[in-house]
């Protein structure tokens, strides 16, 4: 299977899901959208991941209306697709939800699964939030911002980061630093960077994606 990763800014990369992508044997092409490369069609696609950025769902740029064009194919054809953060606000925008100000979550913080009431720290890196898509079903929550993680579809977003490695932490503290200083988590970069990765995102991540992959062969 051929993943299409769309990458928004050179700081904000597929960390993990590559390791994913090569643990299955699976092939990619990522797109980078700050290189002004063109987006597939939704009938090149067969697994679509759409990561982060500093820009917004609600930006009138007509590359944004683009991407939730492909990103409503995609999910209509019940292909997967998987979306962080910016790629999970354009995933609930696509299906009427709306992209509204949020606590500046920036930095390391728990997340609740809605399923099993576990506690999961994750990156989290961004100042607004989305309101449910109608029919969608919530899978993670948090104290400060109800809506983390939700799935549709045979989609799923997710406002935070699973996918964080050691040297995408580093690559986007070093580009984005100041948005950490102006956290509601109250952290420093030294203590963002010197945090122990968990584990288990790692292995949520990959179920997830996983997930998604077996439920687009069962339709098939």
């Amino acid at each position: 299977m051929k993943i299409h990763i769309i990458q928004h800014v050179p700081f904000e990369k597929p960390g993990l899901i590559l390791e994913w992508i090569n643990e299955r044997r699976h092939t990619y092409e990522v797109v980078k959208i700050f290189d002004q490369e063109s987006f597939p069609s939704s009938d090149e696609v067969e697994y679509l991941v759409v990561l982060g950025g500093p820009m917004s769902a609600n930006d009138s740029d007509e590359w944004i209306a683009t991407e939730r064009q492909l990103i409503k194919e995609v999910v209509e054809q019940q292909k997967p697709m998987f979306g962080i953060c910016l790629g999970a606000q354009q995933l609930a925008k696509v299906f009427g939800g709306s992209i509204v100000p949020a606590p500046q979550e920036v930095g390391w913080e728990n997340v609740q699964s809605v399923s099993t009431g576990k506690n999961m720290s994750v990156l989290h890196w961004h100042g607004e939030g989305f309101t449910l898509p109608e029919k969608s079903i919530l899978l993670y929550s948090s104290s400060r911002w109800e809506n983390q993680g939700f799935r549709i579809h045979n989609a799923i977003g997710l406002q935070f980061h699973f996918e964080t490695t050691e040297t995408t932490l580093s690559e986007i503290v070093g580009a984005d630093a100041e948005f950490l200083g102006q956290s509601v988590f109250k952290t420093s970069v030294e203590e963002t960077l010197d945090y122990s990765i968990p584990s288990e995102n790692k292995e949520v991540l990959f179920s997830m994606l996983d997930t998604l992959e077996e439920a687009y062969k069962t339709e098939k």
